[in-house]
């Protein structure tokens, strides 16, 4: 649930900047393992006690395993998991907070 709120949230703030093959190729980095495990990273010290607790389940599930232990993998797992939560349990302002913040860099990047 989570990656596919982050994805269809990253289109949709692109419409007014991007032709529809740049929104795809930019959307594309943004959900990349490695830019949402960079993104995680950065989210961990503003993240509450419940919300890291999800976090680190999600990276320690047998799904975010899948591939191995690659650390990337696991982190963007643990990031759509900390989305989808935040969406399951209707707390619709943190969630905005963590996907904007999430798309930071694409948006400054979007207004240049």
């Amino acid at each position: 649930m989570g990656d596919a709120i982050h994805s269809f949230f990253a289109k949709v703030a692109s419409l007014n900047h991007l032709s529809v093959g740049r929104i795809h190729k930019k959307v594309a980095g943004l959900i990349s393992r490695e830019f949402q495990a960079r993104r995680l990273e950065q989210l961990v010290p503003r993240l509450s006690e419940e919300e890291l607790s999800v976090v680190k389940r999600a990276m320690n599930s047998k799904c975010a395993k899948r591939y191995g232990n690659d650390e990337n993998y696991r982190k963007s797992t643990a990031l759509e998991a900390l989305i989808g939560y935040l969406y399951l349990a209707g707390d619709r302002d943190r969630l905005l907070e963590i996907l904007n913040f999430s798309l930071m860099e694409y948006n400054d990047d979007c207004l240049r």
